[in-house]
């Protein structure tokens, strides 16, 4: 594990997201945590190598087109901030604003705005080309905790809400 996280910090401070032409994948045997098929991670789609055969067969579908269109959402974003460290401590402070240790941590990811906004507009194989960084404030919510569980508070009902926003 000590190997990957080495790896991991690495790609941080390695090419800065202006340099990354697209999102490639990355097989890593402890990454991403289990429950998340993907992580993009500078520019790195990781899957854990326990999935691959999985992984084989979901890269031939549309499902693995819109993840992958989900984690090149995330690398735009990275690239209007300029590196990934900022990416990444804006990201990590959204994450706490949830309040991961009051709530489970499931609704403290799925209302980072940045997560919010790749999830609503993953089937728009088109949104990250010429994206700015404009629409990323109408997914900073104010009661993003009710909304969540307004929304059903579960992940299937929450992407399917915020995709209305």
């Amino acid at each position: 594990m000590l190997k990957e996280l080495w790896i991991l910090i690495k790609l941080l401070f390695g090419k800065g997201p202006n340099e990354v032409e697209k999102v490639e994948l990355m097989g890593m045997n402890h990454f991403p945590f289990k429950g998340y098929a993907y992580l993009m991670w500078c520019g790195k789609m990781i899957y854990r190598n326990d999935t691959l055969e999985r992984r084989r067969k979901e890269w031939l579908t549309k499902a693995y087109r819109v993840s992958k269109n989900h984690e090149t959402i995330h690398l735009a974003q990275a690239k209007v901030c300029g590196s990934w460290v900022k990416y990444y401590w804006r990201y990590f402070c959204e994450w706490i604003k949830g309040n991961p240790l009051l709530h489970p941590s499931s609704s403290a990811y799925y209302t980072i705005p940045y997560e919010c906004e790749a999830y609503a507009n993953e089937e728009n194989m088109e949104y990250s080309k010429e994206y700015f960084g404009y629409n990323l404030p109408k997914y900073t919510l104010k009661k993003r905790k009710k909304l969540y569980k307004e929304a059903g508070g579960s992940s299937k009902d929450w992407k399917a809400y915020v995709k209305t926003l």
